[in-house]
């Protein structure tokens, strides 16, 4: 499901607030008000043949459809009726929305309709319940319709002017009602705030949400600046500001795309050990004796004079690494059959709203990454307090908090985590790179208001963020080829998949394994011979 709230929903929460919102004036309460249970408003005072339809001083209705219409506005099932912008944009005017709300509630009118209608060919009566199309599309369908649809700002523009001017009590401070609902908007701007809050999804949250509130500040705080600025800087930044929005999603996608692949590889990789396990630790095994084998031997011919106990002190941190990494192929081999959950367990709430859950993976991964890249980690407020010898390893450390754990590859084909990183592993991950950063909680969140207190200096740090963007995606873009591209990943794929050729990848397994310590013994008489 996505992260979506109906108009019918929203339009409830308004006429819930009706008796206690402060801007609603004494002649809407003496008409509209509460009697005993029955409330101050329903929903069949939307049309215009109700006795007590909703309508403005002059006698002008709400509504453009009778009761029985209006009332299927609610009904999200086979029956639903849509309702026009015009009524939509006159109720926002009667219950005294600012712009911002208004706006966001006809665009919000305009997307079920299209998004019904042209994207699903839903018909009244016979195109299905409204709720699911609009809860669990998919997000490829979702980016379609996103970019198909244009409700076209001009139009609203002009609509809600003519309806501000004709409804909107005459304010003594401005002089023109239209002026004060639009906020000093311009045709020009009001088309860059209709892009904006599309481009956000904005127009898919609730009317009185957080996430609606914060938008609706900042925009107004930029719109403060864009009147003060110089037209060269007005364009320039608009310009800039899409540009920072539209790279940032693409990080995003190309970040999540990465973890899905590492995911996918590590499925693999998996399989390989169930099949092939048992014969790899045994070629491993004998490919390290020969390779210490080799390495002593070699030692003591460069150095003659050396002890045993010389050489052994030498290669010690060495054979201490590669005999860890035999050791963690041991223990993922022997979990790697057991890492399979039954098709009939609870696939929890990650599996009921992938959309959702997707997204809050998209903002650890970008939490995570701002962490992990070299030109912001050198910013962080931890990094100047590292020696250069830690500074050499962080990276490395960083990096490694980000392996997937054996607990990841427990779902089966079918279920969301079975092809994505898990929030749970993504947030772990975090939480270790900030141990080794030493500041958990550090505020690296990306939607962050763009910086600055003047518009040059906003646009600036819009130019140098969207340089660094750049220069992130082309590293993204070669990390993720190199996963795809990945041949051992890519080997032992194409093995599993002919199974018919288990029992001879097997047999050269062990023939490869029986060479290798041949190879060693002989290494390790040349090499005592060398203290005869």
């Amino acid at each position: 499901m996505i992260l979506y709230t109906k108009l019918g929903d929203d339009l409830d929460t308004i006429i819930k607030s009706f008796e206690i919102n402060p801007a609603v004036t004494e002649r809407q309460k003496q008409i509209w008000r509460q009697a005993g249970k029955k409330k101050a408003i329903t929903h069949d005072m939307f049309g215009y043949d109700h006795e007590k339809a909703l309508a403005f001083d002059d006698g002008t209705a709400v509504g453009s459809m009778k009761s029985n219409s209006a009332r299927r506005f609610w009904d999200y099932a086979a029956g639903h009726v849509f309702p026009p912008a015009e009524d939509v944009a006159r109720f926002c005017l009667f219950m005294h929305l600012d712009l911002y709300r208004a706006l966001a509630l006809v665009l919000k009118a305009e997307w079920e309709r299209f998004f019904a209608h042209d994207m699903n060919d839903w018909k009244a009566n016979n195109g299905g319940n409204l709720t699911d199309i609009l809860f669990d599309a998919d997000e490829h369908d979702l980016r379609e319709a996103l970019s198909r649809f244009q409700p076209q700002g001009d139009r609203l523009f002009i609509l809600l002017t003519e309806l501000a001017s004709r409804h909107i009590p005459l304010p003594v401070q401005t002089g023109t009602a239209d002026k004060s609902f639009l906020e000093g908007h311009t045709p020009a701007t009001f088309r860059s705030l209709v892009n904006e809050m599309l481009m956000g999804r904005h127009h898919f949250y609730a009317t009185e949400s957080a996430e609606l509130a914060h938008f609706i500040a900042h925009a107004r705080q930029e719109f403060a600046l864009l009147v003060e600025g110089t037209e060269d800087h007005k364009r320039a930044f608009s310009l800039e500001k899409a540009k920072w929005v539209a790279l940032r999603q693409e990080l995003e996608e190309l970040y999540l795309l990465i973890e899905n692949q590492r995911l996918k590889n590590a499925h693999t990789y998996r399989e390989w050990l169930t099949v092939f396990g048992k014969e790899e630790i045994a070629l491993r095994e004998a490919v390290l004796d020969y390779e210490q084998s080799d390495i002593r031997y070699n030692l003591k011919m460069a150095n003659p004079g050396w002890t045993l106990q010389d050489i052994e002190r030498y290669i010690k941190e060495e054979e201490t690494k590669r005999q860890l990494e035999l050791s963690r192929l041991r223990t993922d081999t022997a979990l790697a059959p057991h890492l399979m959950r039954r098709p009939g367990e609870e696939n929890g709430k990650e599996g009921t709203e992938p959309t959702r859950y997707i997204k809050e993976c998209k903002t650890v991964l970008r939490q995570i990454r701002r962490l992990l890249h070299p030109d912001r980690l050198m910013h962080h407020p931890s990094y100047k307090h590292f020696t250069e010898g830690q500074k050499e390893r962080l990276q490395e450390l960083l990096l490694s908090a980000l392996d997937i754990r054996p607990e990841e590859l427990g779902y089966p084909e079918g279920y969301l985590l079975h092809d994505m990183r898990s929030l749970e592993g993504l947030k772990n991950a975090l939480s270790r790179i900030e141990a080794i950063l030493g500041n958990p909680g550090i505020d690296t969140d990306e939607r962050l208001t763009i910086k600055g207190e003047t518009l040059p200096e906003k646009l600036g740090w819009l130019q140098r963020e969207n340089r660094i963007l750049e220069d992130e995606i082309l590293a993204a873009k070669a990390e993720l080829q190199v996963l795809l591209e990945d041949e051992d990943t890519a080997d032992k794929r194409a093995i599993l998949d002919n199974p018919a050729n288990h029992e001879r990848i097997k047999a050269d397994f062990e023939a490869r394994t029986q060479n290798k310590r041949q190879e060693a013994e002989s290494l390790k008489a040349q090499f005592n011979a060398l203290f005869e």
